[in-house]
């Protein structure tokens, strides 16, 4: 459950932030008006591209920046198939500049944002330990 939980998570973060990036650029008139269709494509976009992640993530990679490689593919397989399956774009230098540079920003903002949530968690889990073991060592020093 907490496999799907982390996943679902990190496609509602990535779809908000590629609905805000998009809202930006169409309001400097880079893009056309995001719509609610656009809207639902960005988010089946924004799902394929984890769905990807979701499984190349099993490999156990030895390398960090292997990893990010591998990720980073798995996003921009995931946008360009999906995106040109449901005509979202033409692919042309602009529109695969654009693309491509909405997709890094979206994956090391995600990226950012799941480790600092995981820091907060670990966090919050060493508070509970160290309260477990201050109670565990006041009722030891009661027995004695």
């Amino acid at each position: 459950m907490l496999y799907i939980k982390r996943y679902l998570t990190s496609d509602c973060i990535s779809f908000t932030f590629v609905v805000l990036i998009y809202s930006i650029l169409a309001s400097l008139d880079i893009l056309p008006p995001l719509t609610t269709l656009l809207a639902f494509q960005l988010f089946a976009m924004s799902t394929a591209a984890t769905l990807l992640l979701a499984i190349t993530d099993r490999i156990a990679w030895k390398n960090r920046w292997l990893s990010i490689a591998v990720d980073l593919i798995d996003v921009l397989i995931g946008v360009f198939v999906s995106g040109m399956l449901l005509n979202v774009f033409v692919l042309n230098p602009l529109n695969l500049a654009v693309v491509v540079g909405m997709c890094i920003f979206v994956y090391f903002a995600v990226y950012g944002v799941l480790m600092i949530k995981d820091q907060v968690d670990a966090s919050r889990i060493n508070q509970q330990l160290q309260w477990l073991q201050q109670n565990r060592d006041k009722r030891t020093g009661e027995n004695q």
